[in-house]
């Protein structure tokens, strides 16, 4: 097959690609777009190296593909903000924190992790951050579809090299939470339902006795001399 069929070119891809990071170099801060920006840096990582390796007889990289992640990354590194190094990661200094404590923990969570590009390592980065932000929630807070986007994440993190069972497990327990806590709501309102209704008896009750205790001291009452005489 010829070389220039091994090529990623398409405009549509690019802008769609482009549109998902902010003018700083960030990506985007919509936890809900979070699987769709790693499935396309993914996508940019995958093709690189099947155009690497010749995958189709073809040894050398394409060059249309060279220009265009060239121009991407030189289109979403701005002058950034500043950021520190934390394990081969490069982090606003307001993630060092953060960063740290995870490999302080899980000191293995980025060993199979292997991109180079220090953008792509901290969009990979951030997408773990704001994935643990998300599990921070309250889980009545989180919807379905939140939850749904979080497992789509975590996997995308797996797949491209993070060793996340520990998360995996924290995620699973999140999701857990949500369905007792939506049981546990269920049983309330009906428990609450029922409360009701004994409440009502009560007060039927009392009103039942107080009548009887009435009828119980007019029948214990003594006659007046009146009342015998009249």
């Amino acid at each position: 097959m010829n070389c220039n069929n091994v090529v990623v070119s398409d405009a549509d891809t690019d802008d769609a690609a482009k549109e998902d990071l902010f003018e700083d170099g960030t990506v985007e801060e919509d936890p809900d777009d979070d699987a769709s920006s790693l499935h396309q840096l993914k996508s940019m990582l995958d093709t690189s190296k099947t155009v690497e390796n010749g995958g189709s007889g073809c040894n050398n990289k394409a060059p249309v593909f060279d220009t265009w992640i060239n121009d991407f990354l030189k289109e979403i590194t701005q002058p950034a903000k500043e950021t520190m190094d934390v394990n081969g990661f490069q982090v606003l200094t307001s993630q060092v924190q953060s960063v740290r404590q995870i490999f302080k923990r899980h000191p293995d969570t980025a060993i199979g992790f292997r991109p180079k590009n220090q953008q792509i390592r901290k969009s990979y980065m951030d997408a773990l951050l704001r994935l643990i932000e998300t599990l921070c929630q309250s889980p009545e807070k989180l919807s379905d579809d939140d939850l749904s986007k979080a497992d789509e994440t975590l996997d995308d993190l797996i797949d491209v090299g993070f060793k996340l069972d520990w998360l995996k497990t924290k995620l699973n327990g999140v999701s857990e939470k949500k369905k007792m806590g939506q049981s546990s709501v269920a049983r309330l309102g009906t428990m609450e339902e029922e409360l009701q209704k004994l409440k009502h008896m009560v007060l039927d009750l009392e009103a039942q006795l107080q009548k009887e205790k009435a009828k119980v001291l007019a029948a214990r009452a003594p006659f007046s001399f009146k009342d015998v005489v009249y």
